[in-house]
């Protein structure tokens, strides 16, 4: 069992994802423990799943495909059934942010923490390399998730979030909303059962690699905010969360 697990959701990225894993390792690398990288292909189009696969010792670094396009929150999900990792944290394969972010993430929870989120609106925080667009469009979604969640404050959306072992082997299998709004209804789960959410700051850095596409995933992202908000009415189960965080 490694004392962390990284989990990078990948789509259509072969011109990028090699470098990103090179990164990724050597920085995993310098920092104390065992670790572990789990990189899952959604399912891509390209050669994105070959490029994975090459890359992978099936040790330290492991490659998972998708046989079809599911989308990030499925990828994710998939990452952290795979991984073993007394921490486990995922974070978006364009490496949005400067990668200390994943050292304090997994720190915290080695530490003792459930669940830390990275996020944008916290003091220290740095969100000025995205594009203005951007900017605008998340402080919409952010508006939103909050009404639907009865909870502000919290970055649903931003990519670097960490979880204890326990607590990611019972959330991530009760998680329903497989694309990009699978944050939110981790974070309507998590308040549900009470696991308090800690915060860190993030820094993000120039990219345009992402392969977010918002005319493409506006009509999807619509559908998403649709069923969190059928599932907010929903009433489950959350002993075992409750359990896994000791709350």
């Amino acid at each position: 069992m490694p004392d962390l697990s990284v989990v990078i959701p990948c789509y259509n990225c072969d011109e990028t994802i090699a470098q990103t894993i090179s990164v990724v390792c050597r920085h995993l690398d310098a920092r104390p423990g065992s670790w572990e990288l789990i990189l899952v292909d959604d399912g891509s189009t390209d050669d994105t799943a070959l490029i994975l696969r090459n890359h992978a010792d099936g040790e330290r670094v492991i490659a998972v495909s998708l046989e079809r396009n599911r989308g990030k929150g499925r990828a994710v999900a998939t990452g952290m059934a795979r991984a073993t990792g007394t921490a486990r944290v995922f974070t978006d394969a364009d490496l949005p942010y400067e990668l200390d972010a994943i050292d304090r993430c997994a720190d915290r929870v080695l530490a003792g923490r459930r669940a830390v989120f990275g996020n944008r609106l916290v003091d220290g925080s740095d969100a000025s390399a995205q594009p203005r667009l951007r900017r605008w469009t998340g402080a919409g979604v952010r508006a939103a998730m909050a009404a639907l969640l009865g909870r502000r404050g919290v970055d649903t959306q931003c990519g670097l979030k960490g979880f204890s072992g326990p607590l990611a082997d019972v959330l991530f299998p009760l998680i329903q909303i497989d694309g990009f709004l699978f944050d939110a209804e981790a974070t309507l789960l998590l308040t549900r059962a009470g696991v308090p959410i800690s915060f860190i700051r993030v820094t993000l850095k120039d990219q345009d690699s992402s392969t977010v596409h918002f005319a493409r995933t506006g009509i999807t992202t619509v559908r998403e905010a649709w069923t969190l908000f059928r599932i907010r009415s929903q009433r489950r189960d959350l002993s075992a969360m409750r359990a896994a965080a000791g709350v």
